[in-house]
This record gives structure tokens, C-alpha cells and sequence, in this order.
């Protein structure tokens, strides 16, 4: 199968979804040899239930994708047809990443989340105004766009026309379907309570479709806060999102929105002076010997300097910003003498590099965390790797880094929204 139609040259495959496999190709009849996802209808089983389920659904998602239109954070239905007794359907290609990849990198700020959801969700509200559920929101279908980093909505191929009192086939994900779409009955606000699960993964670091949240034993809702350290705002919105009773969620995406939206956001002004201060930041990182280099994979053991807190006073040769330079000045410009030392008083540290190491010392992580072996796992899983086996300090040490390039990476590296994408490693070569 390397060219169907007449038309379309695959590429790859790129996976197999619950009812169909799924290609890349390019468009032949195109000048530009466009590049386009093929889903070829492919049920998993022969039977009869499962056969004209997935003929259903795919046929659903066709009318779906034609009622929808055209969304800049949807992708446009191209065509659809039959092949040799096979149907297929064509659709846009986002170049980007899941952001499964980027939720396995870091844990989101509240900065980040705020701004996930107010991006996700203005694109939901859209389907939601056209009666759509999408029954699947999941990070595996949620494409970080790489030239503008925006979020894009995919795989359309468990949609479901809102309808009342109609039992429905259960299809999901688990950990981020609620009760109701268990039981086959969905709403729109089963896709909120997805939102909000992608969110508390971000938030967390876990993974509900390995591991449940704990519950309470009174209410039976979701505990999460213990985890991470979000505005008391934020956490009811997310709350609201994710109740076990659909009654008590935001009925749809819109009333998530409008919550979302009241939660505040930085003004314009303000916003590009933090986006100045993060890449006078980066710059500094870069002058004093961190780099992102792109194949390293180790993190040399050194002595972290003092000034972190959490560490020891430790004497180090390696010049730091924060140490004073010394340098060799004659008495007067114009006459000779014996010359004598100056003292340089060091440039303030910009807030957004100050403030993101500070916050962690070796209590933190035994709270985030629970045990030195577990540290150890979690900098092996973001790509974090010694020479020789760490001490508390250098631990302290690297998690303080890796959250402080997480801050700013979004400004110079809006390539590569997580920079382990472009295989990219922490090195920090304090020169002696």
C-alpha cells in the first residue's frame, strides 16, 4: 500500500488508534506535495458488534469534521473515500509534539496550567457550541504546535453528537474518562473532567491512566493538593472540574472558560519585562558555563556553589556571578605606579534566575518525593545523570537548575517546547 487513490504516497506509519491505522503521506497532486494523516478504518477485532461500531464511528467522525469546519486548532478534513472495499479519510498534518512527551519532562507551573487550559479549552468551547463531545481528550491527543506552541485538538474518532438519554458504546481512555461516560452515558462536561486530569498530571506528575488518584473517604472527590503548590483559586476551578458527580462540574467547556479566564492573568506590559528578565536570565546561564549542548547526556559531579540554599559553605575555585572580580588598575589613568586591587561589585541576579533555585533544598524533595532512591529515579526519568553517585547537595543542585531552565525555556527554546525533544541534556562545566 504505498500510494492510495492515485494520490496519496505513504510515508510511515504512524500507529494504530482504537478502530484504525493511521499513516503519513504526502499529496501528489499537489505542487507542494503536501503532507497529510491517512486513517485507514482497521478494527481491532472481526466481530460483528466491533465491525459496525468502527464503520459507525469512522463514518462519525467524517460528518463531525465537515460539521466542525474550519478550526485553526482542529485539523481540516481533507477528503474522504473507498479503496478496494477499505474506507479512508485524509486529514491535516500538525508538525508538533503530544504533549504525553512534554507531561513526561516536567511538572507544569501554575503559570503553565493557567495557561493550558485557557488554550485547550477555547478550542473545546467550539466544539461544545456544535453539541460535540470528543469522549477521548487525552495528552497522547493534544498536539503542542511547533510554530506557535498554540495547542491542537486531534483524533476525532470517538466524537459523539450530544444527544439525551441514550446509551452509547463506552470509548475513552482510562484515567481521564469520569463516571458517567464508565456507565455510557457522556456529557459535555466529561471532556472538562479530562481537561482537568491533564491538568492535575502536569500539576502532580501523575499519571491517572497508571495511577489513581487518592480519593476522599467522606466525599469520594479527588486528592491532589498535598502535591504541588497552586493559588487556592486555581485549585477550585480544578475542583469544579474534576467532581465525581457531573451535576456539580461546569456543564461545558464555555463555563470552564469563563472560570479560567477570571482566575487573572499577567498584563501585557508585565508580561514582556518577565519575558526580558527570563532571557537576561538564560544569557547569564550561558556566561557562567550552562549550556545546552545537543548530545551531551551528563551532568558533570561537581561542588555546587554556596550561595544555594540548602548547601554547606563550600570553598570552590570556580568563578560564579555572585563571586567578586578582582582586577589590576594603576593609580591614574596617566601616571605609573604601583598598582592595586579593585573590587567589582557583581550585577544583581535577574528575579526569574533567583527565584526558581531558592525554592528547594533537601526537605523539599524528601517531601515531594519520600527517599533519596526515589530522587534518584525521578533525575534518571527527566534525564538528569551523574558521574558518580550524587550527594544530597548535588541533588539539590540539579533539581534546582532543571526547574529553573523549565521557567525559561519557553523563551529561548520555543523550537523545542521540552528540550529533551531535541535531545538536549543539562551540563554544567563550572570551570576551574
Amino acid at each position: 500500500m504505498s500510494t492510495l487513490a492515485n494520490r496519496y504516497k505513504i510515508i510511515k506509519n504512524l500507529g494504530a488508534g482504537g478502530f484504525s491505522q493511521v499513516y503519513l503521506a504526502k499529496d501528489l497532486q499537489r505542487d507542494d506535495h503536501r503532507r497529510c494523516v491517512i486513517k485507514k478504518l482497521q478494527p481491532k477485532s472481526d466481530d460483528p458488534f466491533t465491525v459496525r461500531t468502527s464503520r459507525r464511528l469512522f463514518k462519525t467522525e467524517v460528518n463531525v469534521l465537515q460539521k466542525l469546519g474550519n478550526h485553526d486548532r482542529i485539523p481540516q478534513l481533507f477528503l474522504s473515500f473507498e479503496e478496494d472495499r477499505q474506507f479512508y479519510l485524509v486529514e491535516q498534518y500538525i508538525t508538533g509534539q503530544s504533549l504525553s512527551r512534554e507531561l513526561n519532562w516536567w511538572h507544569w507551573t501554575e503559570a503553565k496550567t493557567v495557561a493550558f487550559l485557557q488554550d485547550i479549552l477555547e478550542t473545546l468551547a467550539f466544539v461544545h457550541r456544535k453539541q460535540v463531545i470528543h469522549r477521548d481528550i487525552k495528552p497522547e491527543n493534544l498536539i503542542r504546535r511547533d510554530h506557535d506552541q498554540r495547542i491542537v485538538l486531534i483524533d476525532f474518532g470517538s466524537v459523539k453528537k450530544r444527544q439525551q438519554s441514550e446509551h452509547t458504546a463506552i470509548v475513552g481512555t482510562k484515567g481521564y474518562m469520569p463516571l458517567e461516560q464508565l456507565l455510557g452515558k457522556p456529557r459535555l462536561n466529561s471532556d472538562v473532567y479530562a481537561v482537568g486530569m491533564i491538568a492535575l498530571r502536569g500539576l502532580t506528575g501523575i499519571n491517572p491512566a497508571k495511577t489513581a488518584f487518592p480519593t476522599d473517604p467522606d466525599t469520594g472527590e479527588l486528592l491532589w493538593q498535598h502535591k504541588t503548590d497552586v493559588s487556592p483559586e486555581l485549585a477550585q476551578v480544578l475542583n469544579t472540574m474534576v467532581r465525581q458527580d457531573h451535576r456539580h462540574r461546569y456543564p461545558s467547556a464555555q463555563e470552564a472558560l469563563k472560570a479560567v479566564s477570571q482566575l487573572g492573568e499577567i498584563p501585557a506590559p508585565s508580561r514582556r519585562r518577565l519575558l526580558q528578565a527570563a532571557g537576561l536570565s538564560v544569557m547569564g546561564l550561558l556566561g557562567t558555563g550552562m549550556a545546552y549542548p545537543a548530545f551531551s547526556q551528563e551532568l558533570p559531579n561537581r561542588k555546587p556553589p554556596s550561595s544555594f540554599p540548602g548547601h554547606s559553605p563550600v570553598a570552590d575555585k570556580s568563578p560564579t556571578p555572585e563571586q567578586e572580580v578582582s582586577v589590576e588598575k594603576s593609580p591614574n589613568s596617566e601616571g605609573k605606579g604601583t598598582t592595586s586591587k579593585e573590587r567589582k561589585e557583581p550585577s544583581p541576579a535577574s528575579p526569574a534566575l533567583a527565584a526558581a533555585p531558592q525554592r528547594l533544598d533537601k526537605q523539599e524533595l524528601l517531601r515531594r518525593y519520600g527517599s533519596y532512591n526515589e530522587c534518584r529515579k525521578v533525575a534518571k526519568a527527566n534525564g538528569i545523570k551523574f558521574s558518580t553517585t550524587p550527594t544530597w547537595d548535588k541533588l539539590v543542585y540539579a533539581f534546582s537548575y532543571s526547574e529553573a531552565l523549565q521557567q525559561m525555556s519557553q523563551v529561548y527554546l520555543k523550537t523545542y517546547p521540552n528540550p529533551a525533544l531535541a535531545g538536549i541534556s543539562l551540563e554544567l562545566p563550572l570551570q576551574s
